[in-house]
């Protein structure tokens, strides 16, 4: 028998039309599941659209929110001072075993990936692609 893969699809995001449509739809009909179908978006859309609707109106379902990213991908300085020190200290060090160590001092609490550690010796002009 063969096995099924689950795939992954692209969810586009929803426009203000879709949204639009669905709210005028579901308040002529009170019916979720009708207005989601001919907007073509999910019952879980709604419930996320239609309380913002409820409280500040059409202008609150112009724009999604938007999601501003805290951390920017950037180390914080202390571990990122230790890389370096680490790096300097070995030379022979790769990624994967700066990040273990890392790792190790702080609890096995994992506080910086092997690809933090590259990007930090990147900057610090100490990763080259041989390694």
């Amino acid at each position: 028998m063969k096995e099924q893969r689950k795939v992954k699809r692209y969810i586009r995001p929803t426009t203000f039309a879709q949204r639009r449509l669905m709210i005028e739809i579901y308040l002529k009909t009170h019916n979720i599941s009708q207005s989601c179908k001919r907007a073509g978006l999910s019952i879980n859309t709604f419930r996320r659209w239609y309380p913002r609707y409820l409280e500040q109106g059409v202008e609150a379902i112009k724009r999604p929110k938007r999601r501003i990213r805290k951390n920017l991908g950037r180390v914080p300085e202390k571990y990122a001072c230790r890389v370096i020190e680490l790096k300097k200290k070995n030379s022979n060090w790769g990624r994967r075993i700066i990040a273990s160590v890392i790792v190790k001092e702080n609890n096995d609490k994992k506080v910086i990936s092997p690809g933090g550690v590259q990007k930090v010796l990147e900057r610090a002009g100490l990763w080259n692609k041989t390694n």
